[in-house]
């Protein structure tokens, strides 16, 4: 997002991806109405995923409660999603470099040097966009924000099509388990753990026995699952607790979406994120760019970064309610205090569905 504003406004931009064309992440694929609008644009149907629309259902198996309301997301495939951004990106003018990771991060009269695993590049701002990496806060003496380790995985399953759930259940995790509708019957099939907990450090025989207590609920609920894939995908999640943990770099390095820190504890979004974030760094680079020629110095690094926090001031606004909002969740008594409130933070209607009555059965 970024890079394509940026090349536009005249800037040389390049683009570093550590993987290649056809790199995947640990990402449900959902864009919340936040995403959506600092996208501006639909994405295109080949990144589209069935159902395009899909209801959200909350399953609280530690208070027996089950609802049902439209979130207003949009469902994606990431890959799809991320080759179609480089592809806007590529026609704005950005130059993208595949398989290039970036290792270090140095300072010189001349600028940024940026040491990567095909060389070094010089250049007078750096953009980190490494996510949970945080390149540039681990050279730093900032601590990080905490963290979730998230896994993830394709399953095959007799679930109705438009299946989405987050699932919270106490005896599986303080965080959530999640379903994702991806068509012709396949759903991703995730869930969220304290980092360094023992059930991730549980994979040498059966990679899928940290989901097992999901696949037991839906194996209780009569359907039937094939695992598609020979083990879940995992990844840490950036997950701040406070305010202070952002992360908004120094002398020209400038941190966007999770590599600052900037991820929903509440639900894993970073993408909403990362897009308003894009947006707002190159307005303020735009703004300054005539004194961008050369290195930058404290004070213009300090305006650029006051003219950013401007921009990213309706985001900061959600991300502190999330915070709170992740506080509650994690605790079964008072997430069935705060559900009740669901339709009035919502503005729309909810749902109730009997928690004994069975759910109805897919294809």
């Amino acid at each position: 997002m970024s890079a394509g504003l940026l090349a536009r406004a005249g800037f040389d931009v390049l683009l570093l991806e550590a993987g290649g064309p056809d790199n995947d992440v640990l990402c449900s694929g959902l864009l919340n109405p936040e995403a959506q609008a600092a996208l501006g644009v639909r994405p295109p149907a080949h990144v589209l995923r069935e159902p395009i629309v899909p209801l959200l259902q909350y399953h609280d198996r530690d208070n027996h409660l089950r609802l049902e309301y439209d979130p207003h997301y949009v469902n994606t495939s990431r890959p799809a999603f991320d080759a179609w951004l480089r592809e806007e990106a590529q026609a704005q003018g950005v130059h993208i470099a595949y398989e290039t990771r970036a290792q270090r991060i140095s300072h010189g009269e001349h600028g940024i040097t940026l040491a990567t695993s095909a060389g070094e590049l010089r250049c007078g701002i750096l953009l980190d966009c490494t996510g949970w990496r945080a390149l540039s806060r681990k050279q730093s003496a900032r601590r990080p924000a905490p963290q979730v380790h998230a896994f993830q995985g394709t399953v095959k399953a007799d679930l109705p099509p438009q299946s989405m759930w987050a699932v919270f259940d106490s005896a599986l995790t303080d965080y959530y388990a999640w379903i994702v509708p991806k068509g012709a019957g396949r759903f991703l099939l995730g869930a969220g753990y304290p980092q360094a907990s023992a059930v991730t450090r549980e994979q040498a025989e059966d990679p899928w026995n940290k989901l097992t207590r999901m696949l037991d609920y839906l194996g209780g609920l009569g359907y039937s699952v094939e695992l598609e894939d020979a083990k879940p995908l995992g990844s840490p999640i950036t997950t701040p607790t406070d305010m202070r943990q952002l992360w908004w770099g120094e002398r020209g390095v400038i941190p966007v979406g999770e590599a600052s820190g900037m991820v929903s504890p509440s639900s894993g979004d970073g993408i909403s994120y990362c897009l308003q974030g894009g947006i707002a760094i190159a307005g303020a680079l735009t703004q300054f760019r005539g004194e961008l020629g050369g290195p930058v110095s404290p004070e213009l690094q300090r305006r650029i970064i006051r003219r950013y926090l401007q921009g990213m001031a309706p985001a900061l606004s959600e991300l502190r309610f999330n915070i709170l909002k992740a506080r509650t969740a994690a605790d079964p008594e008072l997430r069935n205090l705060a559900v009740r409130l669901l339709p009035l933070f919502l503005r729309r209607p909810v749902r109730r569905l009997d928690w004994n009555r069975p759910l109805p059965q897919g294809a």
